[in-house]
């Protein structure tokens, strides 16, 4: 199949129209139409429905433009690694990450490959589950780092278990419950509460966690999913919330937030890592990922077996 047909069909499929996907091209709209439908015509399918409004992608088209869109990204990294063996450099990797592997694990595998490969060009994103795995599928990232989600990962990725983490109840340092040796469920009623997003995982996890403690689950006073927020929050009030136990790592924010001591009132998940399936990824990418398994196994704090 021409590359070049695929470049115009992207285009069109990215524009929404022909008229405005000619002019990225620097091709006339009856060019980029006949090579639209010579495209349809190789593939024996129809890749858009015209109207007098304009182009609609069909279904055929949403999965040729995913497929699509990987293979230019491919291609792109590629070219990006061959330049950058031919300077002598290491290459690119570029990775996402689930927001509380920010404050530690990730600088941790950051400043090892700094050190031990200093020419490697390291992208993060961080991002929730649907951007990053996303941004794998259409081979913007070379692999990502994030929990697994309840409805199963993308039929073109392929995942493995890095290491479990696990949700605890925290609080500021000056908060009441902050050096009470055991705290009960019920106390915890009593205060304001920061909480995940009410339709995820974390939120039903922590409701069943009161159930079993015979409570109601807590009122959710702010609901949201930035870390920074939460720790700024729980310095300027008498918040308590759930977090991966991740976010609590790090030496600076064990100054500005400590773990409830409760019994039981504890979950875990999965860390996983994302790649595409068939996919190996560039040099500098395998050498982050063989960095990350390195981490995860030398320290224990990633090795909970808490459910």
């Amino acid at each position: 199949m021409n590359l070049g047909l695929i470049e115009h069909f992207l285009a069109a499929y990215e524009m929404g129209s022909l008229g405005k996907a000619a002019a990225k091209l620097g091709l006339s709209q009856p060019a980029l139409s006949k090579s639209i439908r010579k495209l349809e015509t190789q593939l024996d399918l129809t890749l858009f429905h015209r109207t007098t409004k304009g182009i609609t992608p069909t279904s055929y088209a949403d999965t040729l433009a995913r497929r699509s869109q990987a293979i230019q990204a491919d291609i792109r990294n590629s070219v990006a690694e061959l330049n950058s063996i031919k300077q002598g450099e290491a290459g690119e990797a570029r990775i996402g990450i689930a927001p509380a592997l920010a404050p530690h694990f990730i600088p941790e595998v950051v400043a090892r490959i700094a050190v031990s490969h200093p020419s490697i060009t390291i992208t993060v994103v961080e991002a929730l589950y649907e951007g990053i795995s996303q941004g794998v599928v259409r081979g913007e990232l070379d692999f990502a780092l994030t929990n697994l989600p309840p409805r199963g990962v993308d039929p073109d990725l392929a995942w493995r278990e890095l290491f479990r983490d696990r949700f605890v109840v925290c609080c500021g340092k000056a908060h009441p419950l902050a050096h009470k040796r055991r705290v009960q469920a019920a106390e915890l009623l009593k205060y304001p509460w920061i909480t995940p997003a009410r339709d995820g995982v974390p939120w039903q996890r922590l409701a069943d966690l009161f159930v079993a403690a015979h409570c109601a689950a807590p009122h959710a006073t702010v609901e949201t999913n930035s870390a920074a927020v939460i720790m700024s929050l729980l310095q300027r009030g008498p918040f308590l919330t759930i977090v991966p136990r991740q976010l609590l790592l790090p030496d600076v924010l064990k100054a500005e937030a400590v773990e409830v001591a409760l019994e039981g009132m504890t979950f875990g998940r999965s860390i996983m890592v994302l790649q595409r399936k068939g996919h190996s990824p560039p040099k500098a990418a395998q050498l982050l990922l063989d960095a990350c398994d390195v981490v995860a196994t030398e320290s224990g704090a990633f090795r909970s077996n808490d459910t």
